[in-house]
């Protein structure tokens, strides 16, 4: 994720207001500096081109008491940092101007390549910030995503303040006039959260942001979110159509943590990709300095690694050819390294992104004696930060781009929620070792009594696809041919599937799963197998492949 900077505005005792804070910001700040556990805001709306910063509160509250925070720049709206025990309730955030436009499509050409489109009265001009390559398809009446057309992706371009022109890479006869359009950025999300221990958001409405609606990193983690609610909002002054998105990437994204959220009955819709991605990471061992320290190089400006890391943390260590474990170490420290490298070192690791950075940060790994021997190009992952330990129960995920679920954490449960008229897969979990790396190898996961109706269309739009049913337990590898049977002792019960082309549930790279009571009906219907061209054939209703000790009543 990119990373921003903005001026830190302490909430401590003692603070300074200045002209430059928001009178949200003073607000808040006043009643801390008062010594005021519990923050009730006072006015019914707030407007402010600055983030709002809350600074290493322990155990207060900070109650919207039903206030609306507009941010008026793409910034994020709330940013805690080095945070415990905080709870921030009754709170609705918007974005004026929307971090998004949309239109109309009014011609498309004979190969179902090019568009052109009219931007809806009352929405932003077609500028610069809008002129993106991956536009969001929606039906005539924009009610809901164009579930038979696969995703866009190509370049836009303006004609005028309120007309453009898109060329997609390659054909998708679904493309039609009168379909609608949104063109969204992709910057700050609304909650930024690091250095944090346990959060709690209660009663949140957030109705879009310019990326993630919720966004943790480096931090302890623990964080629960009850009654929050991510949903399109209502329609700009003087539009005549109703808004597309919310948030314009995930609903919530969380990793390097060291323990995962627990969400309870929140309502997540319309975002521009998946509902909840819980991850870690995967790093290359690039340079061994001796038998118990190595560099490792990630491809970000310096981060929070050294803190969220701690000696005794157990390291995996991964066979590069198929990121089977092929041995484990204990850390004993995680700092940056003193060595530099270059940029054709980093896209060794890194093939998909080098070209495309300007930063990367080399750490330097020293391990307890013992442990595996560590060898140059091997990777490794660090359980302890993935997000373990997560609950996702009584919620509501529909009618958005990705997939409902991204899970690449351990240890968790997702249990009674509801997932409908999603374009990709409704629950996912498995690794993530090709391309992002943001590791995986899931273990002690209970996927039970959840509904799940009209998803995955996309899913046979691709034949790269790697996760191929509405459940899908998976691994995003470079070779599918033999793959490390990493995802273990996982249980789906209960869960009824309904109307997914695709199978209801996909099995890969798997050891270790129990099947019972599941309900399947009208799946794997499609005339096109997902995932051909990674080698996946014979698509039906419960789809094993590759895996082992799957068990089902």
């Amino acid at each position: 994720m990119k990373k921003f900077t903005f001026a830190i505005l302490s909430l401590l005792a003692g603070t300074v207001l200045t002209a430059a804070q928001s009178e949200l910001q003073k607000e808040i700040n006043a009643q801390i500096a008062a010594g005021k556990k519990v923050v009730k805001l006072t006015r019914p709306e707030y407007r402010s081109a600055k983030t709002i910063e809350l600074r290493k509160l322990d155990g207060v509250t900070i109650d919207g008491n039903g206030a609306k925070l507009v941010m008026t720049r793409p910034v994020h709206a709330l940013r805690l940092n080095g945070c415990r025990n905080t709870t921030v309730k009754n709170l609705t955030i918007d974005y004026d101007p929307l971090p998004f436009t949309q239109g109309v499509i009014t011609a498309v050409s004979p190969d179902c390549r090019q568009i052109e489109f009219t931007i809806d009265e009352g929405y932003p001009d077609l500028t610069a910030a809008y002129a993106v390559g991956h536009p969001h398809l929606f039906q005539k009446d924009g009610k809901s995503w164009k579930l038979e057309a696969a995703d866009l992706y190509g370049k836009t371009e303006i004609l005028d303040a309120r007309h453009g022109r898109f060329r997609a890479n390659k054909s998708e006869p679904a493309l039609a006039p009168g379909d609608k359009l949104a063109l969204n950025m992709r910057k700050n999300g609304a909650v930024y959260l690091t250095a944090c221990g346990p959060i709690r958001f209660e009663d949140l409405t957030i109705y879009t942001c310019p990326s993630l609606g919720f966004c943790n990193r480096f931090s302890e983690g623990g964080d629960e979110l009850v009654n929050v609610k991510l949903t399109r909002g209502p329609r700009p002054e003087g539009a005549k159509a109703d808004r597309l998105l919310s948030t314009c990437a995930d609903g919530l994204n969380y990793a390097y943590i060291r323990r995962g959220p627990k969400l309870v009955n929140c309502d997540f819709s319309f975002m521009g990709d998946d509902s909840v991605n819980l991850h870690s990471v995967a790093l290359p061992v690039v340079r061994v300095l001796n038998g118990t320290t190595f560099d490792t190089l990630r491809p970000y400006k310096a981060e929070g690694f050294p803190r969220i890391i701690r000696p005794g943390d157990k390291l995996r260590l991964l066979d590069p050819s198929d990121y089977s474990v092929i041995g484990e170490a204990v850390i004993e420290s995680f700092r940056p390294s003193p060595r530099k490298y270059d940029r054709e070192t980093l896209k060794k690791f890194y093939f998909n992104r080098g070209d495309g950075l300007r930063d990367w940060t080399a750490y330097e790994v020293k391990l307890a004696p013992g442990g595996t021997a560590v060898k140059e190009g091997q990777f490794f992952d660090i359980p302890a930060i993935g997000a373990n330990g997560f609950e996702i129960r009584d919620s509501y995920f529909h009618d958005h781009r990705g997939r409902g679920l991204r899970i690449m954490a351990s240890d968790g449960v997702i249990e009674n929620n509801r997932f409908e008229r999603i374009k990709h897969a409704a629950i996912t979990a498995g690794a993530e070792y090709g391309y992002w790396r943001e590791a995986g190898w899931v273990e002690n996961i209970q996927i039970r009594n959840n509904v799940i109706r009209d998803v995955g269309r996309n899913m046979m739009l691709q034949p790269d696809s790697y996760a191929n049913g509405a459940i899908s337990v998976f691994a995003r590898l470079e070779d599918y041919t033999s793959p490390f049977k990493g995802n273990r002792n996982i249980t789906i019960t209960g869960n009824s599937i309904e109307n997914c082309p695709a199978a209801g549930i996909f099995l890969f790279a798997a050891d270790g799963v129990k099947l019972q009571d599941n309900r399947l009906t009208r799946t794997a219907y499609g005339d096109k197998t997902p995932g051909a061209n990674l080698g996946f054939s014979g698509l039906k209703p419960v789809w094993i492949v590759n895996s082992a000790n799957v068990t089902s009543k």
